[in-house]
């Protein structure tokens, strides 16, 4: 009898073992499962974004070349004949030396030329990599009080900007959507722009006293602008903080090392 209990125990203590060996190697392949599912999961979703960066930046640089494209056409073109008219005028008040309307309409023409220069140059891609961040920022700013419709205030902290030639285009058209904003929505009359360095990141400010909005309200849906600063932003490991108040303004913080 006692051989027997003995026995039954044996089998009951490897039926026990068995059944948790085989609970286990069971919780294994479930977890095995789970994490291969989630790795699966995640490799997707890289590959997801990594299409998505890919169609964006071949979208930019498209886009960059079509304004290239326009700033060469400025140029060569409509800059050509501007300074043919200028050629001419400057003929003419030569002959009539005293006559106040031809010099008018030369300063005219050429205020358009420079105009249109400028323009073209605020496309153009080499130019920005060889004069500089600061330099092309400081010029957006001042064509901004050309305007004559707002009061701006640019100060920088810094002399150059340490970010790779291959980013600065893209920061660069950051600030552009940034200030296109500003001109389009905001209905501000000052803008403020400063460049510093904290905490061994740069930061570009750009702040108005427009309109504002309010990103908490259920029917808010960021722009065309404002998501394309955002995904500029990605894409070079940047951040775009935006904040904005109704009544006061908005500001974009561009951080970045």
């Amino acid at each position: 009898m006692q051989k027997e209990n003995q026995d039954l125990i044996v089998a009951i203590t490897l039926a026990s073992f068995f059944v948790f060996l085989f609970g286990f190697i069971c919780f294994l392949i479930v977890i095995n499962y789970v994490k291969r599912r989630r790795k699966l999961l995640l490799e997707k979703e890289m590959q997801e974004l990594n299409f998505q960066q890919a169609l964006l930046k071949a979208q930019l640089e498209m886009q960059d070349h079509t304004f290239k494209a326009i700033s060469q056409e400025i140029h060569d073109n409509v800059g050509q004949i501007l300074s043919l008219a200028k050629l001419n005028l400057n003929i003419l008040t030569f002959q009539e030396q005293n006559n106040p309307t031809l010099n008018i309409v030369k300063e005219l023409v050429a205020n358009s030329i420079a105009e249109l220069r400028d323009l073209g140059a605020s496309y153009h891609a080499d130019r920005l990599v060889e004069e500089g961040l600061i330099a092309a920022i400081r010029h957006q700013m001042n064509l901004l009080e050309k305007t004559g419709m707002f009061t701006t205030f640019f100060e920088s902290k810094l002399l150059t900007v340490p970010i790779e030639k291959s980013k600065i285009v893209f920061l660069y058209r950051m600030v552009q959507e940034a200030l296109n904003n500003i001109v389009k929505h905001a209905g501000a009359t000052q803008v403020h722009l400063k460049i510093f360095s904290e905490s061994e990141e740069v930061h570009i400010e750009i702040r108005d006293n427009g309109k504002g909005f309010q990103t908490s309200d259920v029917d808010f849906k960021p722009g065309i602008g404002l998501s394309s600063i955002q995904q500029r932003a990605s894409m070079i490991g940047a951040k775009a903080n935006i904040t904005s108040e109704p009544g006061i303004g908005t500001r974009v913080d561009l951080v970045f090392k």
